[in-house]
């Protein structure tokens, strides 16, 4: 960290910033400003051996057979002055690239979802600022006369953490012929910030939205574009798909006009949609219209005060205010991404808060989203809309552990009531307002398989994590080390076969999508139909995804509201009636389902009102 006496030059009327900020932005791992090349000439007969816009690269064969390229720069390093900038066009190089390294992570804290990534230097954040890569998965036989559909996956993590190098297309494209493709993007308050001191003279458009991130996912599908051709894709037919945070991602895409026509088809695994106004983005906690407590303002003004320039939050504010944009440009640029992100998260926490997705009017319109798909202006393409049945119970088993041996119905009533409203939120409420909108279908799925093993301690896994957010994308991939949680701690070799099946049917599900824009009966005509989501009592809604021990895949006409839900809720019992004020707070809270007076009421003496 700069000392005290260097940064009083942030306060001085003549910056020397072009020297500064190239020498203070560099991010903290060597960075690689250009492609590498091989040092030597391939076999003309290397299977792997393209030549994109770029380039020529070459990639490697994986052990099912599928080819794979990693590790393809899809846009310029974002550091240094392209920090909080577009992203920009790839330089060409000469020779020969070779991606056969796996992507690393935007920075982010250490966590569960950056496992196998050193922290070398001990400051609780991996990654660094360049990282904007992307792979390409194919089938070895990839077919001399026709292009194959593209999928493009956006992985989740919060849009604070993971990265695309933890997800390996390679058996979905060799197993159902398509090409995946995984792009990384930038993350967190890096990926998404606005200050009017970061932007151009004269920025306009994308370039004064903040939301780099955003476009850096338009990027990687421009790249497609461009690109796809060469590893055997169809440019004209891509499916965007993506779970958790990814999921949003994928309905960012789908509402931002920046995107339209660079996908046919969308898919959403656990997902939402949300956006934030530039007013919240950027003003101070008390103007007119308030900011977030993490907005730019509000980070400078931390800033001031973390390097000693002034002794609290108001002091700050009259510093900032009577600096010029050159002053506090200069300082934003000079923090390294760690020093920058712990202002967001001291304690180090995965998921820290910082407003995202910013209604600037080019990049997202200015309207909110619900309103926005009601009315139909958005990106119509076919859309498969999903959550898993216990998505709640992943953040919840560990707290629960006693519970879940004692009363396990308590903890399955608990996890239940927020899983719905995950529904409602990423499915229902959207499905319903998209149906009626556009003409292109709307699919709909429940992912309901539980078999996991019970432990030697008698601790069922099925309980405890069951259909929990994350654990259908292994079943997409076809990869059992796919997910938030280690699969030594799930699959019993005893349900193997019907996993192993439920996986087969979800991948010909998914890539019939990809091929067609209809999930069901198009090239696997053994699955049983998947029907289209379709408004009124008693009709189709969506497809439940579970083995066969267990049901199997079936339809279903279940759709739930905000006031069946609440209605459902109020007619529970409940072992413990505290657990009936903590589950009602973690339905409800900030929805507008929420009533502080039915909340202080539910049971004798009352909830808290903390």
């Amino acid at each position: 960290m700069p000392s005290n006496t260097s940064l009083q030059r942030y306060l001085t009327p003549v910056l020397l910033l072009g020297l500064l900020v190239i020498s203070n932005c560099a991010p903290e791992r060597p960075q690689q400003t250009s492609a590498p090349q091989s040092t030597e000439e391939p076999a003309a007969t290397d299977p792997t051996l393209r030549t994109i816009e770029s380039g020529r690269l070459s990639g490697l064969i994986q052990e099912n057979g599928s080819l794979a390229w990693r590790n393809i720069p899809y846009a310029r390093p974002p550091v240094g002055d392209l920090r909080w900038k577009l992203p920009q066009g790839v330089e060409n190089w000469d020779g020969v690239y070779e991606a056969v390294n796996t992507i690393q992570p935007c920075p982010q804290f250490v966590s569960g979802l950056s496992a196998g990534i050193p922290d070398t230097d001990g400051d609780g954040i991996v990654g660094n600022e360049d990282c904007l890569y992307l792979s390409v998965y194919a089938p070895s036989d990839i077919p001399e006369d026709e292009a194959l559909p593209v999928m493009y996956w956006i992985f989740g993590g919060g849009n604070n953490s993971g990265y695309a190098g933890d997800y390996n297309g390679g058996i979905l494209a060799e197993s159902q012929d398509v090409i995946v493709v995984t792009v990384n993007y930038r993350l967190g308050s890096l990926g998404w910030f606005l200050h009017p001191a970061i932007l151009e003279d004269n920025a306009s458009g994308a370039a004064a939205s903040g939301n780099w991130s955003t476009v850096d996912t338009i990027a990687g599908l421009e790249w497609i574009q461009d690109n796809i051709t060469a590893f055997g894709g169809d440019p004209d037919n891509v499916t965007i798909f993506g779970e958790s945070a990814g999921g949003g991602n994928v309905m960012s895409l789908v509402t931002s006009p920046m995107a339209e026509g660079l996908f046919h088809r969308a898919i959403v695994q656990s997902g939402g949609i949300g956006t934030t106004s530039i007013e919240a983005g950027i003003n101070y906690t008390d103007d007119t219209v308030p900011g977030h407590a993490h907005s730019s303002k509000e980070i400078v003004n931390m800033l001031l005060i973390r390097d000693g320039l002034a002794a609290n939050r108001d002091a700050a504010k009259v510093l900032q205010d009577s600096m010029t944009n050159d002053e506090i440009r200069e300082l934003l640029y000079s923090q390294s991404a760690s020093e920058f992100l712990k202002l967001y998260n001291p304690n180090a926490a995965r998921n820290y808060p910082a407003p995202k997705k910013f209604t600037d009017g080019t990049v997202f319109v200015e309207q909110d989203p619900l309103e926005q798909l009601a009315s139909g202006n958005y990106n119509q393409v076919p859309i498969i809309l999903g959550t898993n049945r216990d998505e709640r119970r992943i953040y919840l088993y560990g707290a629960w552990a006693d519970t879940i041996r004692s009363d396990p119905e308590e903890y399955i009533r608990f996890a239940h009531y927020p899983s719905l409203q995950w529904k409602w939120r990423g499915v229902d409420n959207l499905a319903r307002r998209m149906t009626d909108a556009q003409q292109a279908p709307v699919y709909a799925f429940r992912f309901d398989w539980d078999e996991q093993q019970t432990r030697e301690d008698g601790f069922d896994m099925g309980i405890a994590i069951g259909a929990a957010h994350s654990t259908e994308m292994a079943f997409v991939f076809g990869v059992w080390g796919v997910g938030f949680i280690n699969p030594d701690m799930l699959y019993d070799p005893s349900t193997n076969a019907g996993r192993d099946a439920l996986s087969d049917a979800m991948m010909s599900y998914w890539s019939n999508f990809a091929y067609s824009g209809e999930p069901g009966q198009v090239r696997s005509n053994n699955l049983p139909e998947w029907q289209a989501w379709q408004n009124g009592d008693g009709n189709p809604k969506m497809i439940i995804l579970d083995s066969e021990a267990d049901g199997g895949i079936r339809m279903s006409t279940e759709e739930v509201t905000q006031e069946s839900i609440k209605a459902s809720f109020m007619a529970e019992s409940w072992s413990d009636p505290q657990n009936r004020c903590r589950a009602y707070l973690s339905t409800f809270a900030g929805t507008a389902a929420f009533d502080q007076t039915e909340y202080e009421g539910l049971i004798e003496g009352g909830c808290s009102r903390e």
